[in-house]
């Protein structure tokens, strides 16, 4: 998309000079005659630059540099003056101005400036929308699994992460959808451009469809200026729209638009605006279902959902819950200053046993509660404050009570499990186990060394012997 340039200038001959200019340029530009022109023409319409002569009748430069900054921060805004004084140069600069440049100037020196002014528009929009949380360093940690329902999904993650294909993800609430999502987009080639998030369900329906697409000046009651959608933001990136089984049948109509034409409308406005982008979508409900109950048009799901992918619930993947709270021990005894390094063996057996209602972010709680209310090293039963589960503790019958496990023996065992799986999968062609593992072969050589599995290198039905013993509640 080529970014859009309004050039405000009451000499017509300045005007369309700069029109030609940067319309060469590959701009799309918009001009105005007066500076109350100019404000008419970014109620409608949101720009990447302003330039804007600094002497004109009526509504000056600096008067209009003021009007956009008291709703704007973050649009550049170049004036250009032919009786350019230190004073001038200073107030613009205070007032919010990107620079400062008098007449004549070079038409290099305009182009350049121009380009510098957007790109540095760019960054200052995502520093003002995006947060870079410390979650987002351990995003791959987060998908981590030995089962293999988690391997067989990361397969075909890795196949379709690279195409402009829309990808539906379906699962459970708290199955880690929207670290799905962004691990999708990171493996992209659009890993460098915005990835946002949207969640559909926490909007009212006036409201998503202004986030989504944007809207101009006075449009509903307290749009007091126009505003760039998140569909718009995104160029060049992926949108995520989660629980999009929550939006209305009018803004899917706008949506399958978006998504077959590559056009979008402001709310209120009258005028398309192009767009290139990815689409992810999520949802906790059966859209299908929703289908056949008039809730959501079909033509849409099938345009959302050309890739669909399903997060098994953590109930189904067992096998992965000790990876997992060892992922969440570590990250909250950062966060809450605490050492923790062992969990109590029935606490350990009842947390792989649970039913996980809530999935991974249930998990994630019970870990964090469990780290605070922790007097030692050692999580044990009355960390949870949680009387189901407490119950299921003291109905537990056979085996030593009490006993104590180092963290770093529960996912040694953990780590063996999946070796042997991965073995069990592969029929023992180690490259390939150590592909569906996510780690090196020698990586893998060391583990087996270091775990004594050499007999997995002898024949698949010790594997199979191997596995029939293992049980993750030994643990």
């Amino acid at each position: 998309m080529s970014e859009k340039i309004l050039i405000v200038d009451d000499e017509y001959e300045m005007l369309q000079a700069l029109d030609r200019l940067l319309t060469r340029k590959g701009y799309t530009v918009f001009t105005a005659e007066s500076g109350e022109d100019a404000c008419r023409a970014m109620e409608e319409t949101v720009f990447d630059l302003v330039i804007s002569d600094m002497a004109m009748e009526g509504l000056n430069g600096l008067e209009l540099l003021k009007i956009v900054r008291s709703t704007d921060s973050t649009t550049p805004f170049i004036i250009i003056t032919g009786v350019g004084t230190i004073e001038s140069a200073v107030e613009a600069i205070q007032t919010g101005a990107f620079h400062y440049i008098a007449k004549p100037f070079k038409n290099h020196d305009i182009e350049i400036l121009a380009q510098r002014a957007i790109e540095y528009g760019k960054l200052n929009r995502k520093l003002k929308d995006f947060s870079f949380g410390d979650e987002n360093k351990d995003l791959p940690r987060m998908l981590i699994g030995a089962s293999r329902s988690m391997h067989e999904l990361m397969k075909h993650v890795e196949k379709i992460s690279d195409s402009t294909a829309s990808v539906l993800i379906m699962g459970e609430t708290g199955t880690g959808k929207s670290f799905l999502a962004e691990k999708i987009h990171r493996n992209s080639v659009r890993r460098n451009k915005p990835f946002l998030t949207i969640d559909c369900a926490t909007l009212t329906e006036t409201l998503l469809e202004s986030e989504l697409f944007g809207h101009i000046k006075g449009a509903f009651t307290g749009a007091v200026h126009a505003k760039r959608g998140l569909l718009e933001e995104a160029q060049g990136g992926t949108i995520f729209l989660d629980e999009i089984c929550e939006i209305k049948p009018a803004t899917q109509v706008k949506l399958l638009r978006a998504i077959q034409d590559g056009l979008i409308k402001p709310v209120g406005g009258n005028k398309n605006i192009k767009i290139d982008v990815r689409f992810i979508s999520a949802s906790s409900r059966d859209l299908k279902k929703n289908i056949s109950t008039g809730e959501f048009r079909e033509e849409l799901y099938y345009r959302l959902a050309v890739v669909p992918l399903t997060l098994p619930p953590l109930r189904e993947r067992r096998e992965d819950i000790p990876l997992l709270i060892d992922y969440f021990l570590d990250k909250f005894c950062k966060k809450y200053n605490k050492k923790i390094s062992r969990i109590n063996a029935d606490v350990l057996e009842m947390l792989i046993n649970a039913t996980w209602k809530g999935n991974i972010r249930e998990l994630a709680n019970v870990v964090e509660r469990s780290v605070l209310l922790s007097e030692n090293e050692v999580i044990t039963p009355d960390c949870l404050l949680n009387s189901t589960l407490m119950q299921r503790i003291s109905l537990m019958e056979g085996g030593e009570k009490g006993r104590v496990l180092p963290l770093k023996q529960v996912v040694e065992e953990a780590e063996k499990r999946a070796i042997i799986l991965a073995f069990k999968t592969t029929k023992n062609n180690r490259s390939e186990a150590a592909r569906i593992l996510g780690i090196s072969r020698r990586a893998l050589y060391d583990k087996i060394a270091a775990y004594d599995l050499y007999e997995l290198e002898k024949e698949a039905d010790t594997v199979d012997s191997r596995i029939s013993h293992i049980n993750l509640a030994d643990f």
